[in-house]
Formats: C-alpha cells, structure tokens, sequence
C-alpha cells in the first residue's frame, strides 16, 4: 500500500527532511489504523463469567473467562427476568489484554431484599457482553421463580444431612453440534440426576434425556453429555440436571466451539 501511494506522489524540489517527516507520519497512521483490526480478528469465541461468591444484600464476586482485549465493560444488575438490560450500573472494568479477571461488585440499594438479581456486563467499542443471575441469599430455596415455560409443580427444598445451600453447575467448554462439558458446584452427595437438553428459554424442563450422572461425593465435578441430533444447529441450548431427591440445576449455552 505505501509503494503505491509513493509512486504517484510528485514531490518538489526543497525541504525534504519536513516531506519525509509527513510520509513516516502517514505510515504511522496506516500502522495504528490497521493494527487493532488484526489482534481484534485474533480473539474468538465469547466472554462468560460465573458467579464465585454472594454476600447477601452486600456484594457479588464473579469470575470471567475468554475477555476480549481493549474493551471497557460496564456493569450493571436488574432484575431476575431482565437480563440486567437497562439494570443499575454497578462498576465498570477494562479487560487489558483480556483472558481471566475475578470481579466483586457492591449490589445496589434499589435490589436489596431481592431473593435473585440478574447481571450483565456490555463493552465498548466491541459491542460484547454477557449476563447471568444469581441468589441474593446463603441459604437460597430449590423452588424456582415464574416461568413462561410450563413445568412440574414446583416442590419444596428437599433436605439431606449436613449438605445446605443448592447446587449449581457452568458450562466449562463446547464442541457446536457434538457435545459440552459441565462443572458442578455444591452438588449434594449420592444422588444420580438425570440429564437433560432442550430448547433455549425451557430450562431444560421436559428435554431430551442425554445421560445420567452420580455426585459421589458430591461438591464439584466435572461432566461431558452429547448433544442430541435435534438440537444440532440450535444457536443456544438448554441443560438441566434432576435428580429423584428434588435436587436440580439448569444452565444454558451458546452451540459454538468454546473455548
């Protein structure tokens, strides 16, 4: 491109170390214009973040993966339903050279007394964002809030001892169309869940059953299910674990190659 440009530049005779000073200017230029372009097509896949710790009423700790490079985040909480769009803008942060950063955040009077709370973060220039939800609470019930989605009854939080809380499971890698690998947390001891996959916005309720799997020991594990043939080509999907105990979890996630 600078070849070009040159030799249809018709320079005269006289102050050429000031023309030449121009020329490495314009080359500057080109370089700057060009050079975030190629390190942006360097990243792939998306942002993702999950929720580490709550302290109810006080302050969230998220944990989030696969961060662009260069781009501002803001964050902000709603919500549960709401996906935080339009939320309370909480923080923001600058994802630097992007990868793994570990993220708390104050919950905002506005949301306070809230049993779940959604959160979202959205960046600029990149226009990438993400958003999960979680308990405003230690001690959160298994019953699950409004749904549009028609599903069993909703049953109370069965109990088992010494275990407390509820379980909850991210999504920790994709193969689009081929299969997905989980890692549980809190999960209760000694319980098989039955697994499942269905459309994006069901929760999973009423799915295809794709595996079963036993908590042993419970607390955190690791799991890979097949995506079955009639969801191959869904943008998103839908997972849920039950077991016969009353115990659960969903989760969802983007049918692309991830990381």
């Amino acid at each position: 491109m600078k070849s070009t440009f040159l030799s249809h530049l018709h320079l005269p005779a006289g102050p050429r170390r000031r023309i030449g000073f121009s020329l490495s200017l314009i080359a500057t230029l080109i370089l700057a214009l060009f050079l975030p372009l190629s390190l942006a097509q360097a990243y792939s896949g998306y942002p993702t973040f999950d929720i580490v710790s709550v302290k109810p009423d006080e302050s969230v700790t998220i944990k989030v993966v696969n961060l662009p490079p260069n781009q501002t985040f803001t964050v902000r909480m709603g919500k549960i339903g709401t996906r935080a769009i339009g939320g309370i803008e909480v923080g923001q942060f600058t994802s630097g050279s992007g990868g793994t950063q570990t993220l708390t955040y104050n919950i905002p009077a506005g949301l306070k007394g809230l049993r779940q709370i959604s959160i979202r973060m959205d960046s600029k220039p990149g226009g990438y964002f993400a958003y999960n939800w979680f308990y405003n609470t230690t001690t959160a019930t298994a019953t699950p809030g409004p749904t549009k989605t028609p599903g069993p009854t909703p049953t109370p939080k069965p109990t088992l001892s010494g275990y407390t809380g509820i379980p909850t499971f991210t999504i920790l890698s994709v193969v689009a169309d081929d299969k997905v690998t989980i890692r549980t947390h809190n999960f209760p001891a000694n319980q098989t869940f039955t697994v499942r996959m269905g459309k994006y916005g069901t929760k999973g309720i009423g799915g295809i059953v794709v595996g079963s799997s036993d908590s042993g020991k419970g607390g955190v594990l690791e799991f890979t299910y097949t995506i079955p043939a009639e969801l191959k080509g869904q943008s998103r999907i839908a997972i849920r674990l039950d077991s016969p105990a009353g115990f659960y979890a969903f989760n969802w996630f983007w049918n692309n190659t991830y990381p």
